[in-house]
């Protein structure tokens, strides 16, 4: 081996040992800092991870500026390992990690409330109340007694612990940064409230899963609630049901409630989720079609049809398919 790729063979030794090293000591750790600890346990937690060498230090810098009460609970990533000063300034000034929370659509007020709980901590019940709340909900300007289908469904970034009245303001005016004027101009011309527009818009949302059959869907609504038929939407006995079923019985359809429309004319009096945008677009243009029935293929099209009688062969197609992949 001549000179030349011995230096370079060292050089690529050094470089690789330095790649380990600066990992080993500049890596990233998380620790959570819970509401009521001492600045004793979360000095523990600190010097357990590595975050800082010198626990006795952190203390003391912490009571001379007078800071050991000051120390905000929530997630937090520190660099290890990290300066006593710039440790406490990020503790003190609550610069905990934002959690990243995606609201699928067609979400319920129920399930927002579970997965910002179980994303960022907060706290589902005092969530559930405060959504739930007419006077609160009206407050908003929306003429209804919770906020379901008005948390708008999006990706949305929080600290640890947000406080639910945070995190529902910031849903509501993002709904309404969707739901604009012209949206609002379109809702009073086709004779619908923003109220009953989003209900229908929720239920579009419920039954199509491909956007583009979403228009059609919300079609057959328009159809059947201009001539004060039942709707007989499948999702609406879904939202009513204790536990979503794969199939409904006869039975189901039976359940004596408002939201029961094989059974009640017109909308169900709420939402039965949060509608996204195409869906809300859908509501508020919906394709003029001749079609009054549509049935589920199973793929997550619909066959659609224009008498009873179409529609009765559609079921029965799409339930000898099923036989056949069964």
């Amino acid at each position: 081996m001549n000179r030349k790729s011995l230096i370079a063979n060292r050089f690529f030794l050094l470089f690789a040992v330095c790649c380990i090293l600066s990992t080993a000591y500049c890596s990233e750790v998380d620790i959570k800092v819970e509401k009521g600890e001492s600045v004793t346990q979360i000095t523990e937690k600190l010097h357990k991870e590595g975050i800082i060498k010198h626990p006795f230090w952190f203390k003391a810098w912490a009571k001379i500026t007078g800071n050991e009460r000051k120390i905000k609970a929530g997630y937090y990533q520190f660099e290890r390992p990290s300066s006593i000063r710039k440790t406490l300034r990020k503790l003190v000034n609550g610069e905990s990690i934002e959690f990243s929370v995606t609201i699928p659509e067609g979400t319920t007020l129920k399930e927002i409330a579970e997965l910002f709980s179980r994303k960022c901590g907060v706290k589902k019940d005092e969530f559930l109340q405060l959504a739930r709340d007419s006077v609160y909900v009206r407050s908003f300007g929306i003429q209804a007694n919770s906020l379901e289908g008005y948390l708008f469904p999006d990706t949305y970034l929080v600290s640890y612990e947000v406080k639910p009245r945070e995190i529902i303001r910031r849903m509501v005016d993002r709904f309404f940064q969707i739901f604009n004027q012209e949206f609002k101009e379109r809702a009073e011309k086709i004779g619908l409230s923003i109220e009953k527009a989003v209900i229908l818009a929720s239920l579009v949302e419920k039954e199509a899963i491909y956007s583009q059959e979403e228009p059609v869907i919300s079609g057959v609504y328009h159809n059947r609630l201009n001539a004060k038929r039942l709707l007989q939407c499948d999702a609406t006995i879904q939202y009513i049901l204790p536990e979503r079923k794969p199939r409904l019985t006869y039975r189901d359809l039976k359940v004596d409630s408002k939201y029961n429309t094989y059974i009640y004319k017109g909308l169900p009096p709420g939402p039965i989720g949060s509608p996204g945008k195409s869906s809300i677009i859908a509501a508020l243009w919906p394709e003029d079609t001749r079609y009054w029935y549509f049935v589920a293929r199973g793929d997550g099209t619909h066959i659609f049809s224009r008498t009873l009688r179409e529609h009765n062969r559609a079921k029965l197609k799409v339930k000898s398919e099923k036989l056949k992949v069964d």
